[in-house]
């Protein structure tokens, strides 16, 4: 269940945390304070609802007041640097969840926040210079980033998801699922589509794209390698699924995010 969080207590309507290594509750939690969360290195998973976003690094999300969400990851070390607002006088943009890439102006401001980090007294430069960052979001926000798994709602599928989950590297078959599910094939994929909006190839596709996003955040194995890791047969037919879904090949997607 939610709950009010600490960062609400704090008595000024911008305020930063930077956390080089940062630990958090795994429990749903929300706040009244928006939140814009900048994931400096390593990733993270953000659960809101009933999606899972990744948040790759040099990646952002906004985070609307009052929205229960969670975070997760497996990446040893995540470096955020966190922003919150009061919105309570601002248009609706600041009433729905954004994720994308960071611009580098935007990164240099939240860069300069640091000098505030946890800074609990009132300063009206640091409140000036919070509230140009959020007046600025909506020339930040371009495309937001597909980097999102939809999660069912029946136990059966959420099942056939976590399978997915642990066999994305080998090869998975609409009927191997259908039979763990119990369900003919026609009924699981017209179930699982009424429940996800995407159909079980296209989640599919999307886990083993997610799952190489890690591994190109790692920086340890070449395209090569992350194409036979998460299930493809090769670097060729990865790239393209890649591109397909990310609007960039994984060559152009190091260079955009790895190198700010």
């Amino acid at each position: 269940m939610s709950k009010p969080q600490l960062v609400d207590q704090v008595g000024k309507e911008g305020f930063s945390w930077h956390a080089e290594y940062w630990k958090h509750n795994n429990e749903f939690h929300h706040h009244k304070k928006a939140q814009l969360v900048y994931v400096e290195s390593g990733y993270q998973y953000l659960h809101v609802e009933s999606c899972q976003f990744l948040l790759p690094q040099n990646h952002v999300a906004y985070i609307p007041s009052n929205v229960p969400h969670k975070t997760t990851h497996a990446s040893e070390h995540v470096s955020l640097r966190t922003l919150y607002f009061d919105v309570d006088d601002l248009p609706p943009f600041y009433d729905e969840l954004y994720l994308f890439s960071i611009p580098s102006v935007l990164r240099e401001m939240i860069m300069y926040t640091e000098k505030w980090s946890m800074n609990m007294k009132y300063e009206e430069s640091e409140q000036t210079f919070l509230r140009a960052i959020l007046l600025e979001l909506p020339s930040f926000v371009q495309n937001s980033v597909p980097l999102i798994t939809p999660v069912p709602r029946t136990k059966v599928l959420l099942d056939a998801t976590a399978y997915i989950h642990k066999h994305y590297r080998s090869t998975i078959t609409i009927d191997e699922l259908a039979q763990l599910c119990f369900m003919s094939i026609r009924t699981l994929e017209r179930q699982f589509k009424k429940e996800t909006g995407i159909s079980i190839a296209k989640y599919i596709q999307m886990v083993r794209i997610i799952k190489s996003i890690e591994l190109l955040s790692e920086g340890q194995y070449t395209i090569n390698e992350i194409a036979l890791l998460v299930g493809y047969n090769s670097a060729q037919s990865y790239s393209n699924v890649f591109t397909k879904l990310m609007g960039q090949r994984p060559t152009e997607f190091i260079q955009h995010t790895f190198t700010l």
